[in-house]
């Protein structure tokens, strides 16, 4: 019996008369409480006339009777009802003196009265064994065989889906690339990303870059690379406890949301967003979170990002955003699932102050501004990366020249100067990047105060992303 099946077994055992069970597989669903009522010796009875017809007569008919369970899937579109709401709370107060109610559905928006006589359960997506099944199924069926390795590759691969959609996914895999495993496994990934792209508040992002592709930041690369190995096996056998995540609060525009694809690539993880702004757009908030972060689990080990996530929760003590806010740190405090959250932060009014809080996070790290060294490694980053050769600019003359641009505002010098270079039919110039330079009014220049506080706040509360060389410069011997 797995952790599910054993769950439902205690709640129906304990005396629970009213428990919602939500999930996006509805057959899976049915079928674990089937398997838990003949486990129990409980009768299992689904009704198929409409809700009201229910509501109305089956308290008093036959079905009705202690060691009966009703399973009903049509009612999370209408707990807002009145009368309904009424009749689930008599059958929530029943303690056990009735049968018991189980209801199937996608989200349930829980009306208060009956917060606190029910019990809601989440259908986890299928296990690694699962799919293993949903896998050697395929192969039998479609007469293709992979090895011990390849399976392995398929099923992290099919993680994070249903199990209906795993086995379309391996099918389709199977029957298309049935002696290429490298493209059947890229078949599965791309149809993960597009079953977890009809979530709306969840986005699989096939990560390539690494941080070769990140200018600066050179602290916490190095607690990045610390930790690169920390999801092996061997780190468990160690002692060592899975990563849990970083908060990077920093000036806009300076490499966080980079920093968060980077990880991915550089530890070779899947990556999530979470688009919290889609969660509050979702018809059941509450419920759409819950569901996104148990894909988050189900792909685990991953990377999650959050971006921006000072604007995703409300700091009042009321309200959709409260709640959210509560289920959010609960999770990111008890987690057990190997899922690195990176999360970015641009200002701090908006940050309610649960989230820095130790134990949401491993460490919380502040990036700031690049200093010169740092302008001038992002500048030749981005001159290679269009096929120019840095060693033709001078890079330390405008390293000084751009003091108080971010990163992304000294990638739009490089793509300035191109545009320049490129109208007047001529070579990249390092005349054209100074004028760009000169024509970029800075981020800084537009939220100085605000930048100020930041780093004021940082000082006392976050891990400098980079290494303050301004000691290091001043006692450099001159050249």
């Amino acid at each position: 019996m797995d952790a599910i099946e054993q769950e439902l077994s205690l709640h129906l055992r304990a005396g629970y008369t009213l428990i919602f069970l939500e999930t996006q597989e509805e057959d899976r669903a049915v079928a674990l409480v089937q398997r838990v009522c003949t486990a129990l010796g409980l009768s299992l009875a689904r009704p198929r006339e409409p809700l009201q017809h229910v509501a109305g007569t089956t308290l008093s008919s036959a079905q009705w009777q202690r060691g009966t369970v009703v399973l009903l899937d049509d009612l999370s579109r209408r707990l807002s009802q009145g009368d309904i709401a009424r009749f689930l709370a008599d059958i929530g107060a029943a303690n056990g003196e009735r049968g018991a109610m189980i209801a199937v559905g996608t989200a349930f928006d829980i009306p208060p009265e009956l917060e606190r006589l029910c019990a809601l359960l989440s259908l986890p997506f299928p296990n690694k064994a699962d799919l293993l099944t949903a896998l050697r199924e395929v192969c039998v069926e479609t007469g293709v065989l992979f090895s011990e390795d390849d399976s392995a590759a398929l099923v992290r691969a099919a993680q994070g889906m249903t199990l209906d959609e795993a086995t379309r996914a391996l099918r389709k895999a199977a029957l298309g690339w049935p002696e290429d495993t490298a493209s059947a496994v890229a078949s599965v990934h791309e149809d993960k990303k597009r079953a977890i792209r009809r979530s709306a508040v969840l986005e699989a992002t096939k990560v390539e870059l690494g941080m070769d592709r990140v200018g600066g930041m050179d602290r916490l690369k190095d607690w990045l690379a610390s930790r690169q190995d920390a999801f092996l096996d061997e780190a468990r056998g160690f002692g060592l406890p899975a990563p849990r995540g970083l908060l990077l609060m920093g000036v806009q525009g300076c490499g966080k949301s980079l920093m968060a694809k980077a990880v991915a690539g550089y530890w070779k993880l899947p990556l999530v967003r979470l688009d919290l702004s889609a969660v509050f757009g979702t018809a059941h908030p509450e419920a759409a979170l819950r569901g996104a972060l148990r894909t988050a689990e189900a792909m685990a080990p991953c990377v999650l990002w959050i971006d921006e996530i000072e604007k995703g929760f409300s700091k009042d003590e009321a309200g959709v955003g409260a709640r959210l806010l509560g289920s959010m740190v609960t999770w990111l405090q008890e987690k057990s699932a190997e899922v690195f959250v990176v999360a970015t932060a641009n200002r701090v009014a908006g940050l309610p102050p649960e989230l820095p809080r130790k134990g949401r996070f491993d460490e919380i790290f502040f990036v700031d501004l690049p200093d010169i060294h740092e302008r001038a490694a992002i500048l030749e980053l981005h001159l290679r990366l269009r096929g120019r050769d840095p060693k033709q600019f001078d890079l330390e003359e405008l390293a000084k020249r751009s003091d108080k641009l971010t990163g992304s505002e000294l990638e739009q010098v490089i793509i300035a100067g191109l545009y320049n270079a490129y109208a007047k039919a001529r070579p990249l110039s390092g005349d054209d990047l100074l004028r760009a330079i000169r024509d970029t009014v800075p981020l800084y220049e537009t939220y100085e105060e605000e930048i100020k506080n930041l780093r004021e706040w940082a000082r006392r509360r976050a891990r400098p992303a980079s290494t303050d060389r301004r000691r290091v410069d001043l006692f450099a011997p001159a050249p």
